[in-house]
């Protein structure tokens, strides 16, 4: 018998390419809002709407009947399939096989590609004939919403034996068809009180209603195979389950060839789950993280090289910097796109813009293409030039050639957490990682303008910015670099954001202070899993990442672990001496998590107390590019 506890915190993601998505556990218990088998994005890959949340699943033989599916509500458990569950395997999209009496029965979920539709296939692999009853659950809602009492209403628009199309009460369409012998019949009622045990942890609403409407019947005997599609909106006649399953194996086999690293396949297939297509710029982009997040510009810079470049995905990765380049404004690009509209919401960020200088600069070492840097020089020049004379959000070099951003009510780097009127760490100034990368964005158009034979009219301006640099921010006391430096103070906070003076290609520290550096982030904020942004001994730092929204993101940078930020540990530890089979070892209790719990990805956050229980988004883009990255580099 499979123990609830083994799968249920084990999250599996299948997508679509364009932002929709089919989520829930390994024991197809959905324990948020966010799980369900129909997340579609109609207006791609933004306004995401939840249409079907599961499949209530009965097989009867002759030993009796038995559930595939499994729901709590508020009083438990309502069905419990899981009992039934003996294998779960993630393939790029989820295979269960269950028993029920001598019956083998095979189950998987995938998603057409481009599509906001989603095929159940239903094989029986061995034991006597079988009858399934399958009566799906539907709703209509945004994504970060949850169905109230009577709030879904299905009205029926054409119907047969093996189709269905329906219409909301809000007006959109949800279809239904099926491949193989069967019959639908009408059978309407509504579930209430479903519940969603990770939305209460988060101190949020964590109750709905359903709507079922039918019930489809069917019978397999060994080696049939059963097909339900489910779509939104757009017509699923022209779906041919069969040919989109075998053509999405065949695209799965292209990004992780037979013999791959198991560990690296994995990552290579979580990955692709980020790179969509975005409808406004008729171009790509990256989605930060599922299941809630949008495509932010600081996440998809980080995550670029890992994802993009990694993963030899290299038009896909022109087109990303084409979305961000395109919505440049003021020398700023988007710091996040808007969920519903689809347009820029914001460019409140210090960081993600030289991000960008350094995603450009990696795209030339991969490829030694030297087109796009020809063909953005002057833009990168205007982006310098903006920054050197003043931009939105007090983002302005300096007379000593440092960046100084923000002031206390701005959140302008990656500790972004803004909860009303409280900004949690406001780090207003001059903070260490914005100026390391301002630094290198400076030195990266020093190195194009020599390959490509172009003036930089700010040439001279970062032998200024590092010697300013290295005066300003190593803190003698700590053998460290100072978090944040103004004119009147220093924040001798220890803090992971030092590490990328060093991590990044142009290093602002010698090697004698760059150990001692790394030494102290080991001491202090160093776990296998990421690194923290406090130390335990800091009287701010909190160890977990709980309760209602004021809770989380008071700790959310004050400790919590962010496994991201292995990326840049590593690659100091690599610059500063460290030996490949040394962080390869380092790289084993990730290994384990991504094959296990983290269910082929990384996630976006961990507790900072031990055990570093998983936290926030389940699969992260920065998290998964870092670690995919540091892994086919070092961990081999």
């Amino acid at each position: 018998m499979t123990v609830l506890s083994d799968y249920l915190k084990r999250e599996f993601l299948v997508s679509n390419g364009i932002g929709g998505f089919c989520s829930s556990t390994a024991s197809m218990l959905n324990r948020r809002r966010y799980h369900g088998l129909l997340c579609a994005a109609l207006n791609p890959p933004v306004e995401r709407r939840m249409f079907v949340t599961g499949i209530s699943e009965t097989v009867s033989t002759k030993s009796g009947e038995f559930l595939l599916s499994s729901l709590k509500n508020v009083n438990g458990l309502s069905e419990s399939g899981f009992k039934n569950l003996i294998s779960f395997d993630f393939q790029g999209y989820p295979v269960f096989t269950f028993k029920a009496g001598n019956a083998l029965l095979e189950k998987r979920i995938f998603m057409p590609r481009d599509r906001n539709a989603t095929v159940v296939s239903y094989r029986q692999l061995s034991g006597d004939p079988i009858k399934l009853r399958l009566i799906p659950s539907f709703t209509d809602r945004e994504i970060h919403q949850n169905s109230l009492p009577g709030s879904v209403k299905l009205d029926l628009l054409s119907g047969s034996d093996c189709a269905a199309t329906f219409i909301t009460n809000l007006s959109h369409k949800i279809q239904l068809r099926f491949c193989g012998p069967g019959l639908i019949e009408p059978y309407e009622t509504r579930i209430s009180n479903v519940f969603y045990d990770l939305e209460d942890e988060r101190g949020l609403f964590a109750y709905e209603e359903l709507v079922t409407c039918l019930r489809i019947n069917t019978e397999l005997s060994k080696g049939q195979e059963f097909y339900l599609i489910l779509g939104a909106e757009e017509p699923i006649a022209d779906i041919d389950p069969s040919a989109s399953l075998h053509a999405e194996d065949l695209r799965l086999q292209k990004l992780v060839p037979e013999g791959s690293d198991r560990i690296t396949g994995s990552l290579k297939l979580a990955a692709d789950t980020f790179i969509v297509k975005r409808r406004s710029t008729k171009s790509y982009t990256v989605l930060a993280g599922y299941p809630w997040f949008t495509d932010w510009g600081r996440d998809t810079m980080i995550a670029f090289e890992g994802l993009l470049l990694v993963t030899g995905r290299f038009s896909e990765a022109e087109g990303v910097l084409l979305t961000f380049i395109g919505n440049l404004k003021n020398g700023l690009i988007p710091n996040v796109f808007d969920d519903n509209s689809g347009n820029p919401g914001g460019y409140n960020t210090a960081d993600a813009t030289l991000w960008l200088f350094h995603a450009l600069y990696r795209y030339f070492q991969y490829t030694l293409d030297q087109s796009l840097a020809a063909e953005y020089f002057d833009l990168l020049t205007g982006i310098i030039r903006a920054h050197v004379k003043g931009t939105d959000y007090w983002i302005k070099v300096d007379d000593n050639g440092l960046l100084a951003a923000g002031n206390p009510g701005t959140q302008l780097t990656w500790m972004d957490v803004k909860v009303e009127g409280w900004t949690v760490t406001p780090r207003c100034g001059k903070p260490v990682e914005i100026n390391a990368l301002w630094y290198n964005a400076l030195k990266i158009m020093e190195f194009f303008a020599e390959i490509l034979n172009r003036r930089f009219e700010y040439q001279s301006l970062s032998v200024k910015t590092l010697s300013s640099f290295q005066a300003d921010f190593w803190n003698p006391a700590l053998n460290c670099l100072y978090d944040v430096t103004g004119d009147n103070f220093r924040d001798d906070s220890i803090r992971p954001n030092q590490l990328l003076a060093l991590s990044l290609p142009y290093p602002l520290l010698p090697a004698d202070k760059g150990r001692l550096i790394l030494n102290s982030v080991i001491e202090n904020l160093y776990t296998p899993f990421g690194l923290s942004t406090l130390p335990q001994a800091d009287p701010r730092y909190i160890g977990k990442y709980r309760g209602e929204r004021w809770s989380r993101d008071g700790a959310y940078h004050q400790g919590t672990v962010w496994p991201w930020l292995l990326g840049p540990f590593y690659d100091s530890l690599k610059k500063f001496g460290d030996t490949q089979g040394k962080i390869s070892s380092m790289l084993e209790p990730v290994r384990e998590m991504i094959s296990g719990t983290w269910c082929g990805t990384v996630p976006e956050i961990a507790e900072g107390e031990w055990p570093h229980e998983s936290r926030g988004c389940f699969s992260q883009a920065w998290s998964v590019a870092e670690i995919l990255r540091i892994i086919s580099s070092y961990g081999k």
